[in-house]
């Protein structure tokens, strides 16, 4: 059976031919087209689902399902994707944020598969896993596989919604006597086997072609006698007829640390008592004419050698399995079939014994004292060995774990570089493209601050962050650590987009943390992504900023990550001091927009780049980045972690070209917490073009706010919740105080003390307000005085004008009561 653009053919010479013919043809489009591994990711675990939910196999038992399930999970995928290539293998970063190269992992290309009769899913994983990074594959089953690889692998591709995945799967039962035409455009070879079918295979592959073998492996238990009791002696004579000693994986032949007649005799009783109690439990593979031949041999030159010359041994067996004593120091290949060499090996000649065998040595399952497993793993290891488990784990492995001593995936896959004159995309810290949109978003509906916090964090979330509950019982945010990191290192990107130089920039962090607020905490790990000089200082808790200024001048700091507010107040406070220290040459904001007064006052020390640098939230995370050619309040989009639609104001569809809308993040694979086209309440319109910087990814523009949350003096506040709390006809009007903080005007038809004192129940507006961050003045007014919306005549309950006041042509934001 054939496979060939995700069609299955019958086996026939003449089809054969034009299937050859034809891939070659599409060969090098497919190349040149633009992998995503997430279309494989997706494919792979809808299959898996597919499988979970089949009740009868058809072509596959139950335990063959279960394996491909395991084996196609996304979880898993990801997994053996990021511990054997590293994370984001794909992502074209440079080696260094001090560094002109860019280095990724690359596919080779068309890789042709070589695989063995004696497992039956192996094609079928070799392919996937060579598909993981970006090849074009085509199998060569062996003549027993009947067409099981090619059914399998077509029913996997009917995974694959977009239908790009055909293209890069094949099957191709030629024969083998004549392979060149399979090989002659092979990028590489991958081929499984014993050595003499290897090298035949070899000397077909073209030149320059790589070469990944997969050769016969060699596996041992090694024991030390004390430790040999009877539950670990009967897991290692599972592990012996489990699969009859076929795999690589199986014990051929024990090995003692001893040297004393007497052990090894006590060893093997003790071990043919365990296979005659195991061995029933395990049908037994018959060996064909010339294999049981090989055993009958074996076994006689062994009592020849104990009759004549003189060496200690015995022979325990019966129908079905054996166990051959010979008392020479020595790894010995077994005919196979359950017999078991048993040898002395005293641990002082281990290495030697093992060296003519270390090319071809994988497991060993290792018997010993607890206190001695450290010492004997780590002689083992030496000694060539590639895996070191208990007995019982012989057969068995983990997701990710080493194949033969190597990573299956960098076998298959190439490091590429790209080194860029100096100063060249000097603020890019990838040349990577923006990846296409989320798959499936349509299906998703709004998600408003509630649905997020209804849908709640799962079981995968491991680091929490404070989401709203300004008054009450906080809610949370929650992330796994590969999505903080993850997002972290797109926050990094996009700080050195902005501005950072970590090669020269001396960073003090005055950022607020604790209470599950991770501002200073995020920046923590974003500049110790950038391996930048950094002084983790926080935000001031006192109204004096003395600290911070004496640490700016005593340790040369040049650039400042904060608030707009904290910031403000540090250089107003020591504003002499700054002057004369005149070394800022950075404040990167985060968090608040910085007013036209503040901004122009704080230009007057002669400080050039003043910038918001990251625009994001507690529940998404970081959102976006501002660069070097961007105006304030010009962001581009983390594309590598998010997604992000502008809506209509007013309706659930795209806002018009150019035209002000909702935003909507949708957060690329985030395992803690689904997020998904979140509404954050932020207004904001896409910006055409190209951006001068060079980056990518695209530009939106903020134009502020909508909805319940506000944010005022580094804090959110909740305007309805207030006004409920207050129980009295109120409105707030925001504006910039006379020193550039935020300002509050809460006017109030009723007490306007006990309105303060009601207000003042959030649990940091009266910090703030004392750090001289926010100012609250609360007036008395008539509910009829209160101001109106210029176009609705609406009563807002909020009047924001500070983008207003910021920008010439603004227009105050509003949120509604």
């Amino acid at each position: 059976m054939y496979l060939a653009h995700g069609t299955l053919h019958p086996s026939a010479q003449a089809e054969a031919t034009a299937l050859l013919a034809a891939l070659q043809a599409r060969l090098p489009a497919t190349l040149a087209a633009r992998f995503d591994v997430e279309t494989v990711l997706s494919c792979a675990e809808k299959f898996a689902a597919a499988l979970d939910a089949q009740a009868d196999g058809g072509d596959i038992d139950a335990a063959s399902r279960a394996a491909l399930s395991a084996f196609c999970r996304r979880d898993a995928l990801a997994a053996k994707l990021e511990r054997e290539l590293g994370e984001a293998p794909f992502s074209l970063r440079r080696i260094g944020y001090d560094r002109q190269q860019f280095e990724s992992w690359r596919p080779l290309g068309l890789v042709v598969h070589i695989t063995p009769g004696n497992a039956a899913l192996l094609p079928f994983f070799a392919m996937l896993e060579s598909l993981l990074v970006g090849n074009v594959n085509w199998l060569r089953p062996s003549g027993s596989d009947d067409g099981r690889s090619a059914r399998l692998l077509a029913e996997f591709l009917r995974h694959d919604a977009g239908g790009t995945l055909a293209d890069y799967l094949a099957v191709l039962p030629l024969p083998g006597r004549d392979l060149s035409a399979l090989f002659k455009p092979a990028d590489a070879i991958s081929a499984w086997g014993g050595a003499t079918a290897l090298a035949a295979i070899r000397l077909q592959a073209p030149a320059g072609c790589r070469w990944i073998d997969w050769g016969h492996r060699i596996s041992f238990a090694y024991l030390v006698a004390e430790a040999a009791d009877t539950a670990q002696l009967e897991a290692l004579a599972d592990e012996v007829c489990r699969l009859d000693q076929q795999a690589c994986s199986s014990p051929q032949c024990v090995l003692v640390d001893s040297d004393e007649p007497e052990v090894l005799r006590r060893v093997g009783a003790q071990l043919a008592q365990a296979l005659a109690r195991r061995a029933p439990h395990w049908p037994a593979l018959v060996p064909n004419e010339q294999e049981a031949a090989e055993i009958s041999t074996q076994v006689a030159f062994a009592r020849l050698d104990q009759s004549f010359g003189g060496i200690a041994g015995q022979i325990w067996q019966e129908p079905g399995w054996r166990v051959v004593w010979a008392h020479t120091p020595a790894l010995a290949g077994s005919p196979l079939f359950r017999t078991v060499q048993l040898r002395p090996v005293p641990r002082a000649q281990l290495v030697a014994v093992l060296q003519p065998w270390r090319t071809q040595l994988q497991t060993c399952g290792l018997v010993a004292p607890a206190r001695q497993l450290a010492e004997l793993s780590q002689l083992l290891l030496a000694a060539g060995v590639s895996r070191v488990v208990p007995p019982a784990a012989m057969h068995d492995g983990y997701h990710g774990e080493p194949h033969d001593g190597v990573y299956a995936l960098a076998r298959l896959a190439k490091r590429a570089s790209v080194t860029l004159p100096a100063n060249n995309l000097a603020g890019h810290a990838t040349l990577d493209l923006p990846p296409p949109p989320p798959a499936g978003l349509a299906r998703h509906a709004i998600m408003n601050k509630a649905d997020f916090q209804r849908n709640g964090v799962n079981e995968r979330a491991q680091l929490f962050f404070r989401s709203g509950g300004s008054s009450g019982e906080p809610k949370l945010a929650g992330f796994s650590y590969r999505d903080y990191h993850r997002q972290m290192r797109a926050a990094a990107d996009g700080l050195f987009a902005a501005g950072l130089d970590p090669r020269h920039d001396r960073v003090v962090n005055l950022l607020y943390g604790g209470e599950l607020y991770g501002g200073l905490l995020s920046f923590f790990t974003i500049l110790d992504k950038l391996s930048a000089t950094h002084f983790p200082m926080g935000g001031p808790a006192t109204e004096d900023c003395g600290d911070i200024a004496r640490l700016i001048v005593q340790q040369r700091i040049n650039t400042l990550v904060g608030m707009p507010g904290t910031i403000h107040r540090l250089f107003v406070q020591h504003e002499a001091m700054l002057r004369e220290y005149g070394g800022v040459q950075k404040i990167l904001l985060g968090g608040e927009h910085l007013n036209d007064a503040q901004r122009d006052f704080l230009a007057g020390f002669g400080i050039p780049l003043i910038r918001s640098a990251i625009y994001g939230s507690v529940d998404a995370g970081p959102l976006g980045h501002a660069c070097a050619a961007g105006d304030d309040g010009v962001f581009h989009l983390m594309a590598e972690t998010q997604w992000l639609e502008i809506v209509d104001p007013e309706h659930d569809r795209p806002a018009a070209p150019g035209g002000v809308g909702r935003l909507l993040f949708t957060s690329r694979a985030r395992e803690g917490q689904t997020v998904a086209r979140y509404e954050l309440g932020d207004l904001g319109r896409w910006l055409p073009g190209d951006c001068a910087c060079g980056l990518p990814t695209p530009r939106f523009e903020l134009c502020g706010r909508y909805g319940q949350l506000m944010r005022v003096g580094t804090v959110y506040l909740n305007p309805a919740q207030m006004a409920e709390h207050i129980g009295a006809p109120v409105q707030f009007l925001i504006d910039y105080a006379a020193n550039g903080c935020d300002r509050i005007e809460a006017r109030v038809e009723g007490d306007i003390e006990q309105a303060r004192s009601r207000m003042l129940l959030h649990p940091m507006l009266e910090q703030v307000i004392e750090c001289g961050l926010l100012e609250l003045e609360m007036v008395a007014s008539d509910a009829t005085q209160f101001a109106r919306h210029p176009q609705s005549g609406k009563t807002p309950l909020v009047l924001d004008r500070r983008r207003a006041a910021a920008r010439s042509g603004g227009t105050a934001n509003v949120v509604e009561g």
